[in-house]
């Protein structure tokens, strides 16, 4: 009985040693904003360490497992690591990037908000193999396409559903003009429609701003090969966008450029060609006389 009761003593005894340092965080004094009433979220972390490095947290009379959080105000996120709180803060920029009757002021969140604004400084398509092809064929390509921006007269933060378009095709000039072959007006697909500018994490050429494995075939059935010269996409915003808390939302140009919105890109070697373009004479009179033309190939059933 004697060695029983010692036993329970001892378990007694840690578990006060344990709350003792534990409810020494009270979290009082520097944050008298807190409200008790945030909501708790837990990390999962806390599972893989040694039970000694996973001391929980008495925090404004909440008892706070190791990797567990807690969501004071839409400023402040503090979680417990090991026995001790600690809270992030989110500062908000001394200059908010548009005109004082432009703010917006949102509860859920921490900052004041601007109407979404992106300058677009240039469209690149990075797209980079080429190959040689003949008319009547096809080809399904992937490519990528990076956004350089204007960081300085872009809103610090851009987000939303179905905000971005990527328009593909090909064109026979170098600026996109002219005939659009294989248009096809979308070719950003998934959560890349969403995809969130954060001033913060743009920083080019390590961390760009940029669309990956898109897919876009190219259509070589319809047409000369004085057609199909340039592979050519433009950006901007999709008629459909949704820009959260339904902000005003615009994509330009800088300088309003247009041509910055814009990127083509060469393509390989067209054969196949019986347009025979700067010449009078009928197909007959080219099989009689072939040296008077220069020709890819050229086949007459």
């Amino acid at each position: 009985m004697a060695i029983f009761c010692r036993r329970n003593f001892l378990f007694l005894a840690m578990v006060v040693s344990l709350f003792a340092l534990t409810s020494g965080q009270d979290g009082s004094g520097d944050y008298e904003d807190y409200s008790e009433s945030g909501s708790v979220s837990q990390q999962s972390e806390s599972a893989s360490l040694p039970i000694d490095d996973r001391n929980p947290c008495s925090f404004r009379g909440q008892f706070l497992t190791h990797g567990q959080s807690v969501v004071i105000d839409p400023c402040t996120e503090c979680v417990c690591k090991n026995g001790t709180t600690t809270c992030n803060i989110e500062s908000c920029p001394s200059e908010q990037g548009c005109l004082p009757d432009e703010i917006v002021i949102i509860p859920e969140e921490c900052c004041p908000q601007c109407p979404y604004k992106m300058i677009v400084d240039q469209t690149e398509n990075l797209y980079g193999e080429t190959f040689d092809f003949a008319i009547g064929e096809t080809k399904r390509i992937r490519f990528g396409a990076n956004i350089a921006l204007d960081k300085k007269q872009t809103s610090r933060l851009v987000r939303g559903e179905s905000m971005w378009k990527l328009g593909a095709w090909i064109s026979p000039n170098e600026d996109g003009s002219g005939r659009r072959t294989s248009y096809k007006k979308q070719v950003i697909t998934g959560k890349d429609k969403a995809k969130e500018y954060f001033k913060g994490d743009y920083n080019p050429p390590t961390s760009p701003w940029d669309f990956k494995k898109m897919k876009f075939t190219m259509d070589f059935t319809n047409g000369e090969c004085a057609d199909f010269k340039f592979f050519c996409i433009e950006f901007g915003p999709d008629e459909a966008a949704q820009p959260k808390y339904d902000l005003d939302f615009t994509v330009l140009a800088k300088n309003d450029e247009e041509e910055r919105l814009r990127d083509c890109i060469p393509l390989g070697q067209c054969s196949g060609d019986c347009s025979f373009e700067g010449t009078d004479l009928t197909p007959s009179e080219i099989e009689s006389q072939p040296s008077l033309i220069t020709l890819d190939i050229c086949l007459f059933g």
